[in-house]
Order: C-alpha cells, then structure tokens, then sequence
C-alpha cells in the first residue's frame, strides 16, 4: 500500500512558484487570485500587511475587526476568513497567531490545509507577501508542503519602493 502511494505522488503535479517586484495589490495571473493575511487572536490589525491592503482594500481590515468582534466557537487557531476584494481576488485572513503574536504552526498547518483544498476546488492561484515570509520563517516551508507540492500554483511578491 504504501508503496501504490509513493507511485501515486510521482505523477502528482506540484505547482508553480514565482517571485514578483511588484505590488501585491495587483495580482499577476488570470483567474481567482487569494491573497494570504496572518491575524491574531486579540484582533489587533496593525502589522505592515494591513497597511499595504489599506491602500486598495480598506474592507480587509474592517472585515478582521469584525471577524474579531463577533467571534464565535469557530474563532480559533487555524481558522480561516475570506474577504473578496474584487470578483476575482480573494484575500484569506488566517488565524494564526496567539495574544503574544506568536504563530502557532500547527495552527499555521491547519490553516494552509484549508487554503489548499479551496485553491484546488476553486482552481485559484495563492499570492504571499514577502513581507509574510519575513514574519513568520516557517511559512515558506509550509506554503511548499501544503500548496506547491499539492499543485497550486503560489506567487510571491516583493513590493518595490
């Protein structure tokens, strides 16, 4: 059996990745485009990610706030929100960071794994903020294990001054 699985991941096709100088705020590549954000569980809104999506997207941090506000069983690590921007770009507000914004990576797995089976279901390209993977170390990693190697294709973008 395992070994019917080994030969099965062999002809499994792993995304694509690309690294962009260039805005987040104007994903590259047709199609629904997610956008990844990291929240935390006090609510708090004030990390650089926001203020880039402030510039296009004010919705995005009153969406986290009011995500926050009416928090309810499902409010925990790991959780995800969607906060459509435009009809075909999707910004993802992950869960993943306690009250001392320290990310918590099974929390970051979890969420990663839900962000995988919408990208596939809704056959999505994923797009970082370099400024993310600059936060959080692990995420590279984790974005190559839970997204790449399961075929979605993941952007990277490194904003220009």
């Amino acid at each position: 059996m395992e070994k019917q699985e080994s030969n099965f991941k062999k002809f499994k096709t792993k995304g694509k990745t690309k690294v962009i100088e260039g805005s987040i705020l104007s994903p590259q590549n047709a199609g629904l485009r997610f956008v990844l954000s990291v929240n935390n569980t006090l609510g708090k809104t004030d990390s650089p990610w926001y203020k880039l999506f402030d510039k296009k997207w004010p919705k995005v941090r009153e969406q986290a706030k009011g995500w926050y506000n009416t928090k309810t069983g499902a409010y925990k690590l790991g959780a995800v929100n969607i906060v459509p921007t435009q009809s075909d770009t999707w910004v993802i507000q992950m869960l993943v960071q306690d009250d001392k914004f320290k990310t918590n990576l099974p929390g970051l797995e979890e969420s990663l794994k839900k962000v995988s089976s919408m990208a596939k279901y809704e056959q999505a390209t994923v797009h970082v903020p370099i400024i993310l993977t600059e936060e959080i170390p692990e995420l590279s990693n984790l974005i190559s294990k839970y997204l790449i190697e399961e075929g979605v294709s993941v952007y990277f973008y490194k904003e220009i001054k």
